[in-house]
Parts: structure tokens; sequence; C-alpha cells
């Protein structure tokens, strides 16, 4: 007979020495243990003059531009190593919440490039059982062969717990959210729809009502609230 649970779960490997890196808010398989802070890092790159001026005739005769290319592709590798540096040097073993910002400089004909996220310490969860696509064709695959009998464990489901509100407050004319974890504080603006919004930051979950975020400083994921 075969077990759903024994087929479907299955602990993650440690981490060891490696940086794991994710643009969302964990691993799957993983549970974050502790959140050491943000890390980031900055390149900035300047143009060759001389190979700015090569490139300036691609623009009449088309073609990628191969030393744009390769800078850019040197500075995002150099800012997201700095990162990866910094979360070492504090303990950490990931990165969520992992974004590249790029911006020009102050000084013409220079690029600027940040990687930034939440340092944290995850650690495998033990018997992980997968969802999404993994967990569905295992799940399939077991029904296949027990005529889609549910065998094991049969305790329902635990209900989704909500983020926590920020706390609304205004200064000078303008209204920030504060986060309810670290204090700290997100200036409030409205889209074109009129809906409340922190420049920068999408929603991170559309099962929840309203628009949530994760702060920046702590990794906490907080719900923006109303504002008319």
């Amino acid at each position: 007979m075969i077990n759903r649970e024994d087929l479907l779960s299955g602990t993650r490997p440690e981490v060891g020495s490696r940086i794991l890196v994710t643009e969302q808010e964990n691993f799957q398989g993983y549970e974050v243990m502790d959140y050491k802070g943000m890390v980031w890092g900055i390149s900035m790159r300047a143009k060759d003059v001389v190979q700015d001026m090569f490139m300036g005739f691609k623009q009449f005769i088309g073609g990628e531009l191969s030393s744009y290319t390769e800078l850019s592709d040197e500075a995002r590798q150099k800012a997201l190593d700095r990162m990866l540096q910094s979360a070492r040097r504090i303990g950490a073993n990931a990165v969520i919440n992992f974004r590249f910002e790029i911006s020009k400089s102050i000084y013409g004909g220079n690029a600027e490039v940040v990687a930034y996220g939440n340092a944290v310490i995850i650690r495998p969860i033990k018997h992980y059982v997968p969802t999404g696509g993994l967990g569905n064709i295992l799940a399939e695959f077991v029904d296949a062969y027990t005529g889609g009998k549910q065998i094991g464990n049969t305790e329902p489901i635990k209900q989704v717990k909500y983020s926590p509100e920020g706390q609304i407050i205004e200064n000078n004319g303008f209204r920030f959210v504060v986060c309810p974890h670290c204090n700290t504080k997100y200036k409030i603006d409205k889209d074109e729809n009129g809906n409340n919004h922190i420049k920068g930051l999408q929603d991170v979950d559309n099962t929840e009502a309203g628009t949530q975020i994760y702060c920046l400083k702590c990794g906490t994921k907080f719900t923006i609230p109303e504002v008319k």
C-alpha cells in the first residue's frame, strides 16, 4: 500500500557554506530561523570613452552593444558578490526578498547597481511535504494507485494566518505606515486607481485583502491599512 505522506515528504539538504538567494519570502522546504537584517552590495562602472564612440556607430548599423552588455553584466555580478559577502559576514546562510536596483550616477556616464535583500538563517524542514506543481504531480500519482482515497494524515488544513497591519502616522502633511515589528516608516502614495502603495514595493500576497509588503529592514510581512 502506497502511503501518500511518505511519498510526498522529504527533508531538503543542509545549506552548508553556500548563501541561497531568492526573490520570495522563503525557500520551499526550509524554515527561517532568524532575521539578521538587510544586506546590500553596490557596484559603479564607468563607460570607456573609446568603446563608447564605437558603440555610437552601432546606432546606425544595428547590432548588439556588446561593450554595454559586458559592462552591465559585470556591474550586476559585482553587486551580487558584495551582497553575498555582507550576508556571510553577519552569519547568514540565505537572502530573501532579493532585488536589483539600477540607476544613473550623479557622475555622467556612470551606472550604479545595487543588489539588496534580507539576510536570514534557514534550516531544512524535516519530512517536508512539497506544495505547488511537484506536490500536485506526486499527489496525482498516488491517487492513481489508491483510487483517489486519502491515506495517512487526514487532519484539516490550518487556516491562513493573515498579516498584521502597520500603524498609520502623519508628519508634515505626509502619511506613513510603520512596520509593526521594527517601527521602520514607509511613505504612503496613491496609484492611478487611488489605492495605497509604497513606492518601489509591490503587493506580495494576492491571497489576502489589501496590500502586503515585506519590511526591508526586518523582513516582516504586514498589511498597509486603507487610508481615505
